[in-house]
């Protein structure tokens, strides 16, 4: 278990995030807004078009025509890839192999060779990968996920969704769209449509899809047939969901998404939404009506869409583009995982690139490729230690007024099941933190409490987890921090917590897992006392590296 995710250090006198965008005058140009009050500074662009380099307003950004250049040349911490879509991955790739953090478009990639090599690259690199769905993000999408977390659908079984746009207008100025979108039978985009169901179907992957066509009836202006005018794609998940992936980029009709959600007790349909908790018998309530009690919105729906900024308002995508590159600054910074990381990222992906080939087998079951597997063995994570010379010297725990520390208690389970999500830990029903605490000490599962809100910020476990490393080790783990709470020295209190807990009760060796990315939550351990572990051939330089990124003097 990582002790990462340290979103507990203050931003105060960081530099900014120095961005560069490929693809600056199409989609790239849409980001600039969301990046300056995110933080992070566009301090380059890239677009093979000169003269829309030239429109660019801020006049002390760099500007290249040879995306290779802006990587070697321009000072940069980030890229944003918004570029036509064969060349995400090539340009991801690029950017990672010199440790740059990515936010790449949709899809990821247009094919399984280069979607592997990219997977290799992000776990090789020091930079952290986003894939920049931002229908993930767009509200109603969110308040439906945030009910799936909470269960409120029961076990989903069913879902349909469908990204229908006919973009045929759009090859003039992209005239890549007619081969890579439109020229190619199998779904060619299915991020859109799988990404907010793989939301609400959280821990589950695609595992075999199946496609078919309409046929084609369509032709461009020179009377070629486009590809299959609509497809459909069944997904069959790893816990057997059902999921019904419909696309069509060609037939002319107004644009449209629809998402449809089926659980043993609720169901949600293109804005309507029923719970057994809304009417005894099955009737749908419009989401808006729903959102306009206080007691449901303030229940299910996400914190920053309560009271969005005027900047996400006014963002494209429904808010999608404000809120994705607030999330990935935040992981570039280390504060939080990355919100759809690689892996995330291609179970959106490869069910698309699989159904192109199921297509052309008529249709039949066709396995998909699960990312992770790409990565064995995997690039294990920096550990640290706390010194032996350190045993009678326990760390102080100091909190600000208005926060307390205090042992988790069951009536906190729903709380700290929130905490968990926000920072990227995935779903805690009831029983996996009933089976986590049989691993932790007694009095040593800690959480800090916001008094003023009643809600819980930040936790720390002192887990009793011994291995070949480390016989009799205790582990550091589940370190955690809501950001909003940030430059509290949350983060800092439960480790010192911990660490007083485990020296307490008589350990020796007390550990932590980390990653390399994860600068802030280090400089505070190292801070506190701990020690990087060389436990083998690569760690010295790993360390080298990290202790120069965050300025660390011995």
């Amino acid at each position: 278990m990582s002790a990462s995710v340290p979103s507990f250090e203050s931003k105060s006198g960081q530099r900014p995030i120095r961005v560069g965008l490929v693809g600056a005058a199409g989609r790239g140009g849409n980001f600039r807004a969301a990046f300056e009050v995110s933080g992070a500074r566009i301090t380059a662009i890239c677009d093979l078009r000169t003269e829309a380099l030239n429109e660019w307003p801020d006049r002390e950004v760099e500007r290249y025509t040879d995306y290779e250049q802006m990587l070697d040349r321009a000072k940069l911490d980030a890229v944003v890839i918004g570029t036509p879509q064969h060349l995400h991955a090539r340009q991801a790739i690029m950017a990672l192999q010199r440790n740059l953090h990515v936010m790449s478009e949709v899809p990821a990639a247009v094919g399984l060779e280069e979607a592997r090599d990219l997977v290799l690259a992000a776990a090789a690199s020091r930079g952290i990968y986003m894939l920049a769905e931002n229908y993930c993000y767009w509200r109603e999408n969110r308040l439906i996920a945030e009910l799936a977390r909470q269960g409120k659908f029961g076990e989903l079984y069913y879902a349909y969704c469908s990204y229908l746009h006919d973009v045929t207008h759009m090859i003039p100025d992209t005239p890549w769209r007619r081969h890579w979108q439109m020229g190619i039978d199998g779904n060619t985009y299915p991020t859109h449509s799988l990404g907010p169901v793989l939301k609400c179907l959280a821990g589950q992957r695609i595992v075999r899809v199946a496609c078919a066509g309409s046929g084609k009836h369509h032709r461009d202006t020179d009377g070629k047939l486009f590809h299959e005018d609509t497809t459909v794609t069944l997904c069959k998940t790893d816990r057997d969901a059902l999921i019904d992936l419909r696309l069509t980029l060609v037939s002319p009709r107004p644009y449209e998404t629809h998402y449809e959600l089926q659980g043993t007790t609720g169901a949600y349909q293109d804005g309507r939404l029923w719970l057994p908790e809304l009417s005894k018998e099955p009737t749908w309530f419009t989401v808006d009506e729903l959102l306009a009690r206080p007691e449901f919105a303030e229940k299910y729906l996400p914190e920053e869409w309560r009271n969005p900024p005027e900047e996400a308002l006014n963002a494209g995508h429904g808010g999608g583009d404000f809120f994705e590159v607030r999330d990935f600054v935040r992981a570039a910074r280390g504060e939080i995982p990355s919100p759809i990381d690689i892996h995330a990222g291609m179970d959106m992906t490869l069910p698309g690139l699989i159904s192109q080939q199921s297509i052309l087998r008529g249709g039949g079951w066709m396995d998909v490729p699960d990312s992770r597997a790409w990565l064995t063995p995997s690039r294990p994570q920096l550990e640290m230690i706390w010194p032996e010379a350190r045993l009678n010297a326990p760390p102080m725990v100091s909190l600000n007024d208005g926060y307390v520390l205090r042992l988790l208690e069951p009536r906190d389970y729903a709380g700290w099941s929130r905490l968990m999500a926000a920072v990227g830990f995935g779903e805690w029903p009831a029983e996996r933190i009933e089976a986590h605490r049989r691993g932790v000490l007694p009095g040593g599962f800690f959480v800090i409490e916001h008094r003023p809100s009643g809600t819980l910020v930040a936790t720390a476990n002192a887990n009793h987890a011994p291995n070949e490393r480390h016989p009799e080790g205790g582990e550091l783990s589940f370190v955690a921090a809501l950001p909003e709470h940030a430059g509290q020295g949350l983060g800092r209190a439960a480790t010192a917590a911990v660490v007083r807990r485990f020296l307490e009760a008589g350990y020796r060796r007390i550990y932590l897992k980390t990653d390399d990315h994860r600068l802030p939550a280090i400089k505070v351990y190292l801070q506190l006392g701990f020690e990087p572990l060389l436990f083998n051939e690569q760690m010295a330089g790993r360390w080298a590296a990290v202790k120069k990124e965050i300025g660390w003097t011995e």
